[in-house]
């Protein structure tokens, strides 16, 4: 078994990769003990959080391995989760801002616009063409947005829960936005 490993440590990426593609698991372990702490470091300068960081370099690794089969190298390795890591980022940024946004407007509405009548009707009436909209979405993208917007969970959280992955609760929140962007406010 220590033979194994040292077999392995002894290889390049390239190499590797060829491994992992034949869904050899210690051919992994070898790339995640390589890059892990590189990708560590990188996030925590990126995010200033250490949770966040880990659970992001773990998300990387698990698309990489999710994605083994086919997967074609054309940048280094190291260049690769360097890359993967600011898409990451700039997601979790952008998810952030949104539901920032989203949480202002809420807390405003629910603040400022209910204190007169002529709000409160509006905003009951905005409220039920929402919950409407939100209702003509298919199960999983309406569920999807509900757990993100009404629960505040990370995409993380909700591909956990749904057994659905972090793109595909990331299409299913960008389709609901987009068709309650168009469709609440039509009605």
């Amino acid at each position: 078994m220590i033979m194994m490993n040292n077999c392995h440590q002894q290889l390049s990426d390239r190499e590797l990769l060829d491994l992992i593609k034949e869904d050899d698991k210690k051919a992994f372990e070898e790339i995640y003990s390589r890059y892990w702490d590189f990708l560590m470091q990188l996030a925590m300068k990126l995010l200033q959080s250490k949770q966040k960081a880990e659970d992001m370099a773990q998300e990387i690794f698990i698309s990489f391995y999710n994605r083994r089969h086919k997967f074609e190298l054309t940048v280094s390795l190291r260049a690769y989760f360097s890359q993967a890591l600011k898409f990451k980022v700039m997601n979790e940024f952008r998810s952030q801002v949104v539901r920032d946004t989203y949480s202002r407007h809420i807390r405003y509405v629910y603040t400022y616009a209910v204190n007169t009548s002529c709000h409160a009707y509006e905003t009951k009436e905005l409220a039920y063409h929402i919950s409407r909209s939100i209702n003509l979405l298919p199960e999983k993208c309406r569920q999807a947005f509900l757990l993100s917007r009404s629960e505040d969970l990370s995409y993380k959280d909700i591909s956990g829960q749904l057994n659905i992955s972090v793109s595909t609760v990331e299409k299913h929140i960008s389709k609901a936005l987009k068709f309650l962007k168009t469709n609440a406010c039509l009605q």
